[in-house]
């Protein structure tokens, strides 16, 4: 956020005005269209017969809205995957209405980004705490916006000794400040903006990022979770939506911050197969027309959430001032840019020259030194890194079994003894040296494993070691090798293979043909004591 915005006179905040009546005015101001008919044409641009059938709910929307015992809840079973905090009260509001055919249930949003871009198994509907979710990934499909927002919450600053905190500015000059995840929480994304731009401010932010780039269990709390420890201690500030404030310690002060803050908007989007989308329609008719009812405003208001037709909650922070869209979505990409964990399979020469002397009279190997720099990379990884081992060489029957072996699957660094497995296994290379380069086999191998298993949310790559060039008569020949890594690539699940060779022998082109073929990078340690230093540069290539 720039000086200029922290006046409160940029033209890049908008100030929402308070409702001159207060929550619970003496007259019900008139209801907004929720289905508006240019969300009516994207959907028709998606499926004939659900447009037709939404036209009809959006005009209802348009007009005054009907009760729940005016029509019968039609349609056929539809999942519904709503995030946790909103999930209770819609499942109760289309209970209410009678409407039985919905499954309702809280969905974190990994959950939903990772089958949303890998085309997976999806519910019908989702609803999230932010739009801006979808712009971490690209989905296979794109969802149809049913309704841009819900409900809203504006992210709060939240203290526990009862004195106000109406700026981020003196929330960051608190040595007990608490963040959330903001790679997880858009309620944590407000401390995240406020920081920008501010040496101070993002210092105060690094000890966070490191905890959370850990992966440990606990490293970004929950606003709950948070809001819990203030009222324990009584001291301490953080920044939550009000909503939670709202529900879990509305004794706590709470206000808006004055440079402006980050609204939750809880999208309603049909994440549907666009081949299910027109069966389900009726379904999508009566969830639509159910959400656009005063009932479900009502529910939802008293449920901390703000809403077009019944205000806002009580308690609440009064007006705030809404930061400018763009900075929030460059901020959200930028921490998730830096907060984005590494997956990696490192796959390991052990072909009979790995064992040669690293440089003549020398006492160390080749492979020790690239067991020293792997082994280097596993202990100073953050715990969210998921890190896997392969080893490979040409016909060693017996060591292998076949010309590369998975020696530690690919998971998390956190979890329980991942970094000791492949510490040992790593160690435990020197016994397996023999036989020829088995390259172009393995890479290709490795590969494929790694857009299989690919993460969405994670840069993923293949680390492929070698020292030389592929004599394994029996394999692909650099062409196919080349012709087979483009086939099996896919846009949707981009895997990088960086090369990394050992010494001069290494065979620079094809590591070269490899890494351009999958969007990588060759490197070559000409000096094997520089192996520690290229593995770097390679995994710094984010």
């Amino acid at each position: 956020m720039s000086d200029k915005a922290d006046t409160g006179t940029s033209k890049a905040l908008a100030i929402i005005e308070p409702d001159p009546t207060g929550p619970a005015g003496p007259s019900k101001p008139p209801r907004e269209p929720r289905l508006t008919r240019e969300t009516i044409g994207v959907i028709a641009g998606a499926a004939g017969v659900l447009a037709v059938c939404l036209i009809a709910t959006a005009l209802v929307a348009n007009g005054e809205s009907a009760s729940s015992g005016d029509r019968t809840c039609l349609g056929p079973q539809m999942t519904v995957a709503v995030a946790p905090e909103v999930a209770t009260v819609v499942g109760n509001i289309l209970e209410d209405a009678g409407c039985g055919q919905f499954e309702v249930e809280a969905a974190k949003t990994d959950k939903v980004l990772q089958p949303l871009a890998l085309d997976g198994d999806l519910p019908d509907v989702w609803i999230p705490d932010s739009s801006l979710w979808l712009d971490r990934i690209d989905p296979a499909v794109e969802p149809v916006t049913l309704r841009a927002s819900m409900a809203s919450s504006p992210v709060v600053l939240v203290s526990g000794d009862g004195l106000a905190r109406t700026s981020f500015a003196e929330a960051f000059a608190e040595d007990d400040l608490l963040m959330g995840d903001p790679q997880r929480m858009m309620s944590a994304l407000g401390t995240a903006v406020a920081s920008r731009g501010k040496p101070q401010s993002e210092a105060k932010l690094a000890p966070y990022a490191e905890r959370i780039a850990s992966g440990e269990e606990g490293a970004g709390p929950t606003d709950s979770g948070r809001l819990a420890e203030l009222q324990t201690v009584m001291s301490g500030v953080t920044a939550t939506s009000e909503q939670q404030w709202s529900t879990y310690a509305p004794s706590l002060k709470a206000t808006a911050p004055k440079e402006g803050t980050v609204v939750l908007d809880y999208p309603v989007l049909i994440t549907a197969d666009p081949s299910r989308r027109n069966s389900i329609a009726a379904s999508i008719t009566s969830f639509a027309r159910v959400l656009d009812s005063g009932a479900a405003d009502t529910a939802l208001t008293q449920a901390g959430f703000r809403t077009s037709g019944a205000g806002k909650p009580a308690p609440n922070v009064g007006a705030y001032t809404l930061v400018d869209p763009a900075t929030v979505a460059k901020t959200a990409s930028e921490w998730n840019a830096r907060l984005r964990p590494t997956r990696a399979i490192a796959v390991m020469d052990v072909s009979g020259s790995m064992a040669w002397p690293s440089a003549p009279d020398s006492a160390t190997t080749r492979l020790r030194l690239t067991q020293e720099a792997a082994s280097e990379a596993v202990s100073l990884l953050p715990g969210g890194a998921a890190i896997g081992l392969w080893a490979f060489s040409e016909k060693t029957e017996g060591t292998l079994g076949a010309d590369h072996k998975v020696l530690v699957p690919t998971r998390q660094l956190a979890t329980k003894d991942q970094r000791a497995q492949l510490t040992a296994e790593i160690a435990g290379l020197t016994a397996r040296t023999g036989g020829g380069t088995s390259l172009h086999d393995t890479a290709l191998a490795a590969y494929q494993a790694a857009v299989a298993a690919y993460d969405p949310l994670a840069s993923n790559d293949v680390l492929l070691f070698t020292d030389g060039t592929n004599d394994d008569p029996d394999s692909i020949d650099v062409a196919e090798l080349v012709r087979q890594l483009e086939a099996a690539s896919d846009p949707r699940r981009p895997v990088r293979v960086l090369g990394i060779g050992i010494t001069a022998d290494a065979d620079l082109g094809t590591l070269q043909a490899i890494a351009d073929a999958t969007g990588g990078a060759a490197y070559v340690a000409e000096r094997p004591e520089d192996v520690g230093q290229v593995l770097r540069e390679a995994l710094e290539q984010r």
